[in-house]
C-alpha cells in the first residue's frame, strides 16, 4: 500500500515501489491513475520525477501535492470534493512518453491501494460513544 501525506512543506511527496523488473522501457516516466475510493473520481498524472538509482529494489516516484494541478509535471490536487482524503486504487502504467497522460492502451505495471492523508490532521478519529447511563450488560434472548 502506498501512503502519501499533504504536508505544508515544500518537499515533494514520494512513494517506492518494485516494478523496474516490470518494465521494458524506463526512459519514460511511468504514468499513474488515482481513482478515489469516496467519490468515484479519477486523475492520471506523470510524477515530476522517477528515479531509478535503486531499481533492483525500487523506483522512486515524486509528486507535488499542492493546490495547483498540472498533470505533466507532477503537480497534484488532493484534498477537495472531487478527490477527497482516503483510500485511492493506483493504477501504474509503462508509459510510451514523457508528456502522454492518456493510459489508453498502455501496458499496467502494478495496481494496488493509496491512502492520503493530511499531516497532522488524521482521516479517521474514534472516540467512545456511550448514552446508555445504566447500562447492566443485559442479553435479551427472544425464541
Amino acid at each position: 500500500m502506498i501512503q502519501l501525506v499533504k504536508t505544508a512543506s515544500t518537499e515533494a511527496d514520494t512513494f517506492r515501489i518494485n516494478i523496474y523488473d516490470k518494465m521494458t522501457n524506463a526512459d519514460y516516466r511511468p504514468l499513474v491513475t488515482f481513482t478515489s475510493q469516496a467519490s468515484g473520481n479519477s486523475f492520471t498524472s506523470l510524477p515530476f520525477a522517477a528515479a531509478y538509482t535503486h531499481k533492483e529494489r525500487y523506483v522512486v516516484f515524486y509528486f507535488w501535492i499542492s493546490a495547483i494541478l498540472i498533470p505533466t509535471l507532477g503537480y497534484v490536487n488532493f484534498g477537495n470534493t472531487d478527490l477527497p482524503y482516503g483510500f485511492y486504487d493506483v493504477t501504474i502504467y509503462q508509459n510510451s512518453s514523457n508528456s502522454n497522460i492518456d493510459p489508453t492502451g498502455l501496458t499496467a505495471v502494478w495496481k494496488g491501494l493509496a491512502n492520503l492523508k493530511q499531516s497532522g490532521n488524521p482521516a479517521v478519529e474514534y472516540t467512545d460513544y456511550d448514552t446508555n447511563d445504566a447500562d447492566t450488560e443485559s442479553v435479551y434472548i427472544t425464541f
